[in-house]
């Protein structure tokens, strides 16, 4: 094709110039010199030459560059060098030197004139001229310009004719008219032929080149996006396809999966965050769906999608981290930003895809995934982490181990068991893969977390998920299907909350606050970094009211700890909280140093500690904002010295006397605040609080009726005069919680004499505090008139209650006019106290320094009038709290509530906000609300009118309801003409050391008022709620929260008394009613009830699940004997058990007491009972009665008991008691136990010495609970555990019956084993705890079994038989006896002092078998030696028995003393034991008064035979009532004399011991007296007073008897022993032994010294090894003897053996004597 030229500017020469033109197209003048080129691109090639002479030494080839002009508006646009053939990456450097490093042809001729004098201007050898050339790249720089030179001199100048090429556009335009409409489709077809036109229409203005070139490629664009029409043969094509989620996901079972909507607009647009997915939006506001491959049977349905082929590209820029990026995507990649359905046709059939069908709608339908590669792959090594909290969502699934062949992830499936499916969406759901890791994190939000990182978070998909349970995930990527099992519960989340208060590390307890748990949620505590066994939380419940506290076991380290929330079932998510444990010290101090403001050491602190806290701090606040210590977005407000780093923006703009709070927050420490205040400040100026009325504080704030005080005697729907502007606020009754007014208003109430009280503030309980601080009760009368009664006893009526404006305004004023402002109104200066309010629910009294300052929020100006009036200034806007080192708070979560036109108007408002959430702080401190109408005004810019408020006649706290905020339509607030109060508002509420909270809201018609009057069915409603409250009792309530709902009761009733009420009033007054009523607090009710043992204990046994039973007895007469079983009570009559115990317990609200029996005053019972023979009969009443009745039967208590438990009602409506509560235990120091492996009353005893009778006895125990070191406790039952109160007795399965009575054993089994270490006592005097000395509880084994045969002395053995557990290491012993154990013989001798040999007497023994190991019970069994021998004969004369012949005074001491009965006449009398009788004295002689002798003449002859342990022979005699002679006259003038001595005698005078002796010689001396039996016993008894009279010590000095007597024996024995007779060995330890009993025997220090000493050396005499003697085999190795006292001891009978008693003891108190040694010390 030809090439065509035209001339587009006439000039001389055109004529002669057009023809050559027309051939070849050239520039007819070119630019040279300073001539400026044409506008265009001007390109020339030249070659890099080597200089040999220079290049010699550096190995390079030569090469072309091509160098390209671009030249707009006269001046070098761009200028590009391109290297060409010879060109290797050696050349580089050189190459960009000269292109566009620094001194490049790029660098330096950019921008500037295109001109050849330019070109030339570059330099590019460096000389010493020529600083500016090129360095180093000599050879390149030179081509370069001389191609540049060549190009430029190529250019036309800018005012001469250039030619427009128009080839290439004529083929264009033939190109396409050679193409053919049947062959595409209709709609690319019509494409091109708009682009053709367009190319035609550029071909004939010929405009210039560029217009001419942009066409070109337009058409030919046009053409490569024509879409050939497919045959029928070929309609079956694969394309890519843009498939939005939701109808990816439908084959899958997934419902729904909207568009991810985006924020951040960059993230959407990153292919490493979005492979996979694609977007519609070029701005990155969604990710529509997926990418995937998809099968089409039909390829005509594709026509009306956008087609993308392989010259599609989109250029997409991002800017992720502040780093802006820029791809380009050619081809099918170029589907990343493209409309839903676009395609992109693939030449091969894809391993996997979807089948597309088109629906009759003409929309798509895709099938699951088909393919080669559809197969779904199972990953069993991949691993899964599952959080319930997340950065991304609510959920997180973490999946590590994916196959690394994944590059893509097209989408995600979850799965549960339930059958649900949940298809995931990228970025929202799907995150970044890690190629590195093969890591994945999926993320989904089911509703609490709603926008992640400014987004939006789609939830509504994804709720149904919790509850279920995961079982797999499935993957489809590029790499095909890919499935991970799993097992995962999702629990639910809710909408709960914990806290945990801060407490100091002395603290063992704090309190955990927690809502919104479901009625469910099973709790469960965890402290992070304490032991569990180091904590536990006790929930308490009082009705509605649930109370959580962590006790703390041992003191916590200051830090920051982790509590976590569970529920125990799993149902439900955590939910975690954090509290600080703070040290009480703080290591700084603030300098008080406003011109150089730090925080310092603080004294009693090191250096370290107080680096340290600089270093650690957390974060600083500063006016109410908090900046970060640490972290990205740290500020560092207090530097590492501690000063205040003034440059910071937080001080910005200071000027001198603002004043600025900071408080310094650390871990382990409470926060510490101070006030910084910049110093200059003005004197000219002093700063206060001001009370002041309504109208001065609105006065000059730009409210509608500024300034006026009218009244108005129109009443609203309340019948209250609150029309008014900004006149006082007057109430009549009590009534309508004016008493919140307090906390910010000031208020005066008048009484009926016309008296004034200014109030100051309500307390706590209600009181009202006056200025003057007088206090006062308020009460209400039968008139309804409220009665304030002062502490004196005086009172007065209210006549009205007034509330005149707000009592604590900052305020400025000229430090001149300080005292006449003063004069005039209540001010509060620097320094002084702020007080208000009291605590109700949310609203919380206050107490705070005052410190107003120039930059206090808030603050008005004070202007002095010419009148001596003050003015107040518009108040400003400040930083500071006005509160001396308190931080300006700013509100939050408050719920804002504009209310519908039903619940407006109760009050007289016609447009009402309530503000409810977190509303408590703001509602206390709020003085003002301001409310701003803008009418249309929907941007918020043009006010129509502001309106202020009024305390009470507008604006409102409710104790529970939240802040009620109104505009009454009234003199104050009339709308503007033409409005109706539709429209745009804003209000703002002004509070004490509060931020200003501001709210912008719109109103609608549906939220004006339209009074309309009440119905029947509303009055009705109110009405059924003031009669059930009236039914109510108030004893069963609170006094605080019964005196609330009578408030609202009385103001219901108030209500309805009016003639024709309105119905939002009655609704709202329905609505405080329901509240009042639901929020009454049951009172702590108390009883004394019954409660069965195992009930009552299972709070007290920790650790110890078997249950304590009753006691069954088979007496039938203690159970029901108070003496013996006080404390407990039974149910039978009978007395045939004791089922618990009676204890005092407060009942919970959810227990209905109906349900049993009450024990009233007037109940009585009576019991008798009949023990040991006497019967008696007892009659209890009142609470008495308890004893003998029902199990829970209950007596009503009128005061709180010191100890109770608490009892409340299961879901099944049975009674659950709680641990003991209230005063807390008595320790008890100086008790003694001792445990007893052997009793009559189980299998175990432990004996308590030292309880305090005047605490604990016999009848006043309720309850005992022995507990062990590790952590189990044991309940006890009355009798037959706990005996004459300091008695414990229990069976733990070996001993079943005691007295006849069954034993319960199950409950103490687990005793065994372990060791004792407290016990607790539960009396009707309180509760007392001991911690005694630690005692282990030896192991009894069933296994064991022991049998010894009885044997005669003289065999010296006897059969043993003998069963132990396996691990008992056994140690054989018997008192009295030397034993031995060898297989089963048993062999015995005698126990002697001496070496001599002994007798062995015959009686009982005792064998005792102690396991070595100390792990089990010692088995004691006992077996009888005998003797044929009788050593006793009858002497009838002296009536006794004697010693037999050839037997010695022993012998038949043995005898008498093993005397078991005493037969008389045939019939059989115990001489010991309970019933016995005695026939036979100790000392033998008859007892002639004994009963069978009784009545008995003389003569009467009784045969007696005599039974006695270890004697088989027994012995008979006749004893023979004797003719009774006259009795002798006995003298007892000296005894009586004795005896009145010794009764002026004092006892104080006199040692315990020694006046002990005294008095019991001085009673058997009055004995004797009155007996008269004969002159010897007179005598004998007045010799033993005398000699114990001369006995007696004097207090100051008391003898402490030690006997040495066996200590200088066994020192006799072993000095009489021979060293030659011995082994070395054995004689060596005798002489140690020896050594120190004779040092033991001089020292004399203790008995226990001396007995030590005693037995160490017998022990050594008896370890001698005899030279050339075989040692003894024993069964054990040892060979246990028990030694016996080297005398009988004293025993009682006849006068005769008493005197002898009384000898040994007044003889004992000499000194000295006898193997006794004595030392001195003070009676205590």
């Amino acid at each position: 094709m030809g090439k065509g030229t035209i001339k587009t500017k006439a000039m001389t020469m055109a004529v002669a110039m057009s023809m050559v033109a027309g051939l070849c197209p050239s520039t007819v003048f070119a630019a040279s010199g300073s001539e400026v080129a044409a506008d265009g691109t001007y390109t020339k090639t030249a070659h890099v030459t080597r200089i040999e002479s220079e290049d010699s030494d550096d190995e390079w080839n030569e090469y072309d560059v091509e160098v390209s002009l671009t030249v707009k508006d006269g001046k070098f646009e761009d200028i590009t060098v391109t290297p060409g053939e010879g060109y290797d990456s050696g050349n580089s450097s050189y190459f960009n030197k000269a292109y566009d490093k620094q001194k490049g042809i790029k660098t330096l001729l950019k921008g500037q004139a295109a001109t050849e004098d330019v070109v030339n201007s570059w330099k590019t050898k460096k000389t010493e001229t020529d600083t500016d050339a090129v360095s180093g790249a000599t050879c390149t720089a030179t081509a370069v310009k001389a191609a540049a030179l060549a190009a430029i001199q190529s250019a036309p100048t800018a005012s001469t004719e250039i030619t427009v090429d128009t080839s290439s556009l004529e083929k264009a335009i033939a190109d396409a008219k050679a193409l053919k409409e049947a062959d595409y489709t209709a709609d690319s077809w019509k494409a091109l032929q708009e682009k053709l036109t367009a190319a035609k229409e550029a071909l004939t203005a010929k405009e210039s080149q560029t217009a001419v070139d942009s066409a070109k490629d337009t058409l030919y664009a046009a053409i490569d996006a024509l879409v050939p029409k497919i045959p029928d043969a070929q309609k079956e094509v694969y394309v890519l396809m843009n498939i939005p989620y939701a109808d990816f996901y439908k084959a899958e079972g997934v419902t729904g999966a909207d568009t991810v909507s985006s924020a951040t607009k960059q993230k959407t647009r990153a292919p490493h965050f979005a492979a996979g997915s694609y977007h519609v939006n070029s701005d990155g506001s969604d990710i529509t769906g997926v990418t995937f491959p998809v099968k089409i049977s039909d390829a005509s349905v594709l026509e009306k999608y956008r087609q993308i082929t392989d010259d599609s590209k989109v250029d997409i820029t991002t800017s992720i981290k502040g780093k802006e990026s820029t791809t380009t995507y050619e081809g099918k990649d170029a589907l990343f930003e493209s409309a839903s359905y676009s395609y992109y046709s693939l030449s091969d059939t894809p391993s996997y895809y979807k089948e597309a069908t088109v629906n009759a709608d003409g929309t798509f339908n895709f099938s699951e995934v088909k393919g080669e590669d559809s197969e779904v792959k199972t990953l069993s090594d991949a691993t899964t982490e599952f959080k319930t909290s997340s950065n991304y969502g609510d959920y997180q699934l973490n999946i590590d181990g994916l196959p690394t062949s994944i590059n893509t992830v097209y989408g995600v499936v979850i799965s549960t068991k339930e059958g649900s499916n949940y298809g995931l969406r990228h970025v929202e759901n799907i995150w970044k893969l890690n190629k590195k890791k093969q890591e994945q994190e999926l993320a989904w939000s089911t509703g609490f977390v709603t926008e992640s990182h400014g987004n939006k978070l789609d939830f509504e998909d994804y709720a149904a998920m919790m509850g279920q349970t995961i079982n797999k995930v499935t993957y489809y990527t590029d790499d095909g299907i890919y499935e991970i099992p799993m097992d995962q519960k999702v629990a639910k989340k809710f909408d709960g909350e914990v806290s945990v208060a801060d407490i100091s590390t002395k603290s063992d307890t704090t309190s955990v606050v927690v809502s919104g748990l479901p009625s469910d949620f099973e709790e469960e505590y965890k402290v992070d970094g304490i032991d569990e066994d180091a904590y536990s939380v006790e929930i308490k419940t009082e009705g509605k009211t649930t109370t959580r506290t962590i006790k703390f076991k041992k003191a916590l380290t200051k830090g920051r700890y982790t509590v976590t929330l569970s529920d125990m079932s799993g149902t439900y998510v955590p939910i975690s909280t954090t509290f600080n444990a703070y040290t009480e010290t703080m290591p700084v101090k603030y300098n008080e140093d406003n011109k150089e403001p730090a925080v310092v050491k603080n004294d009693n602190v090191t250096e370290e500690e107080f680096k340290t806290y600089l270093e650690k701090i957390k974060s600083v606040t500063v006016n109410g904002k908090e900046y970060a210590a640490s972290g990205k977005r740290e500020v560092k407000l207090i530097t590492k010295d501690g000063k205040l780093d003034l440059t910071q923006d937080a001080f910005k703009d200071a000027k001198a006397g603002d004043a600025f709070t900071v408080t310094i927050a650390e871990d382990g420490y409470q926060a510490y605040t101070f006030t910084y205040k910049v110093a200059g400040e003005d004197s000219e100026y002093s700063y206060v609080y001001v009370g002041m009325n309504w109208s001065e504080y609105w006065a000059n704030e730009g409210v509608y009726a500024a300034g006026n005080t009218e009244a108005s005697g129109v009443t609203d729907s309340r019948n209250e005069y609150d029309k008014g502007a900004f006149d006082t606020v007057t109430r009549a009754t009590a009534n309508h919680g004016l008493h919140r007014g307090s906390f910010q208003c000031t208020a005066v109430i008048k009484d009926t004499d016309g008296n004034q009280y200014n109030l100051s503030y309500w307390d706590k309980n209600g009181k009202a505090v006056m200025t003057d601080g007088s206090i006062y009760t308020r009460t209400t009368n039968a008139e309804k008139k409220a009665v304030f009664t002062a502490e004196d006893g005086s009172s007065f009526i209210q006549a009205d209650y007034k509330v005149t404006g707000i009592k604590y305004v900052p305020v400025k004023v000229k430090t001149a006019d300080l005292s006449a402002l003063k004069e005039k109104y209540v001010v509060v200066e620097n320094g002084g106290t702020l007080i208000g309010g009291f605590s109700e629910n949310q609203l919380k009294s206050y107490t705070a320094i005052a410190d107003v300052t120039a930059n206090t929020n808030g603050l008005k100006t004070a202007e002095k009038q010419e009148d001596g009036s003050f003015a107040f200034s518009e108040r400003t806007t400040g930083s500071y709290s006005g509160l001396k080192d308190t931080q300006l708070t700013v509100a939050s979560d408050i719920t804002p509530n504009v209310r519908e036109t039903k619940d407006v108007g109760s009050f007289g408002e016609f447009i009402r906000v309530d503000l409810n959430g977190n509303y408590g702080g703001l509602g206390s401190a709020m003085q003002a609300v301001e409310w701003t109408y803008y009418g249309d005004d929907a941007s918020y810019t043009t006010p129509v009118r502001k309106f202020g408020t009024k305390f009470a006649a507008d604006n409102w706290m409710h104790k529970s309801m939240g802040i009620q905020l109104g505009l009454t339509d009234s003199l104050r607030c009339q709308l503007p003409e033409g409005t109706d109060g539709t429209g745009y508002w804003k209000l703002t509420v002004y509070g004490l050391g509060y931020a200003d909270y501001s709210y912008s809201f719109q109103i609608g018609t549906e939220n004006l008022a339209a009074p309309k009057t009440a119905t029947k069915e509303d009055i009705k409603a109110l009405q059924d709620k003031i009669d059930k409250a009236s039914a109510l009792k108030e004893s069963d309530y609170t006094k605080d929260s019964w005196d609330k709902m009578m408030s609202e009761l009385e103001e219901s009733k108030e209500l309805l008394a009016q003639e024709n009420p309105l119905q939002s009033a009655v609704k709202e007054q329905t609505l405080h009613m329901t509240e009042a009523i639901d929020a009454l607090v049951k009172a702590d009710k108390y009883v004394l009830m019954n409660i069965p043992y195992a009930e009552f204990y299972k709070a007290e046994t920790t650790n110890n699940d078997i249950a304590v039973d009753a006691f069954t007895s088979a007496t039938k007469n203690k159970t029901r004997t108070k003496g013996l079983a006080g404390g407990s009570y039974h149910e039978n009559a009978d007395g045939s058990k004791i089922d618990g115990i009676t204890y005092a317990v407060k009942v919970d609200p959810s227990v209905d007491l109906s349900k049993y029996k009450e024990v009233k005053d007037s109940d009585s019972v009576e019991i008798t009972v009949t023990n040991r023979g006497k019967t008696s009969t007892t009659t209890l009443t009142g609470k008495d009665t308890l004893f003998e009745n029902a199990s829970y039967a209950y007596y009503p208590l009128t005061e709180a008991p010191a100890n109770y438990k608490e009892v409340s009602a299961d879901e099944n409506g049975k009674l659950v008691f709680g641990e003991v509560k209230g005063q807390e235990a008595e320790a008890l120091t100086g008790v003694k136990a001792e445990l007893l492996t052997k009793s009559s009353y189980g299998d175990y005893q432990l004996n308590l010495d030292g309880l305090p009778e005047d605490k604990i006895t016999a009848s006043n125990v309720n309850a005992v609970v022995v507990k062990t070191t590790d952590g189990t406790a044991y309940g006890m039952r009355h009798l037959e555990n706990i005996w004459r109160g300091n008695e414990l007795a229990w069976s733990t399965g070996f001993t079943r019956e005691v007295h006849g009575c069954p034993t319960s054993s199950e409950h103490y089994k687990s005793m065994m084993g372990k060791t004792i270490d407290s016990i607790e006592y539960y009396t009707t005097n309180g509760v007392y705890t001991m911690d005694i000395a630690d005692i282990y509880v030896p192991v009894k084994s069933e296994t064991t079994k022991v049998e010894i045969a009885d044997a005669d002395i003289t065999a010296g053995k006897t059969t043993i038989d003998v069963q132990l557990p396996e691990d008992f290491k056994p140690e054989y012993s018997v008192d009295g006896l030397d034993v031995s154990v060898e297989g089963n013989v048993l062999s015995f001798k005698a126990v002697t002092e001496s070496r001599a040999a002994a007798t062995v007497k015959p009686g009982k023994y005792t064998l005792t078998i102690k396991d070595k190991k100390n792990k089990y019970a010692d088995v004691v069994t006992t077996f009888t030696l005998t003797t044929k021998d009788m050593p006793a004969a009858y002497d009838a004369e002296n009536k006794k028995l004697v010693e037999a012949e050839g037997f010695d005074t022993d012998a038949l001491k043995a005898y008498l003393g093993n005397i078991t009965s005493v037969n008389v006449n045939g019939k059989d009398y115990a001489a010991s034991g309970r019933g016995s009788v005695v026939i036979i004295n100790k000392d033998g002689t008859i007892k002639t008064d004994a009963d069978p002798f009784k009545d008995a003449v003389a003569g009467t002859e009784f045969q007696i035979t005599v039974a006695s342990t270890g004697y088989t022979t027994p012995l008979t005699f006749t004893y023979k009532i004797a003719e009774t002679p006259a009795p002798a006259e006995v003298d007892t003038t000296a005894l009586e004399a004795a005896i009145a001595e010794a009764d002026n005698l004092k006892e104080a005078d006199y040692t315990a011991e020694s006046w002990s002796v005294y008095q019991a010689a001085l009673q058997s001396a009055r004995t004797a007296l009155e007996a008269k039996e004969s002159q010897d016993a007179v005598d004998q008894s007045l010799a033993a007073l005398n000699a114990a009279k001369d006995a007696l010590v004097k207090a100051e000095e008391e003898p402490v008897a030690i006997n040495t007597a066996s200590l200088e024996k066994a020192i006799a024995d072993a000095k009489a022993l021979k060293e030659a007779d011995y082994t070395a060995d054995s004689w060596k330890a005798l002489q140690s032994a020896l050594s120190d009993a004779q040092k033991a025997l001089e020292a004399k220090e203790s008995q226990e010294a001396v007995d030590n000493a005693t037995n160490s050396l017998n022990k050594a005499i008896k370890a001698l090894v005899k030279k050339n003697s075989s040692s003894v085999k024993k069964t054990d190795g040892t060979t246990n003897k028990s030694k016996t006292s080297g005398s009988d001891s004293v025993k009682t009978g006849d006068p005769a053996s008493v005197f002898g008693w009384l000898g040994l003891a007044v003889s004992s108190l000499g000194a000295g004597i006898g193997g006794f040694a004595w030392k001195r010390r003070k009676r205590k």
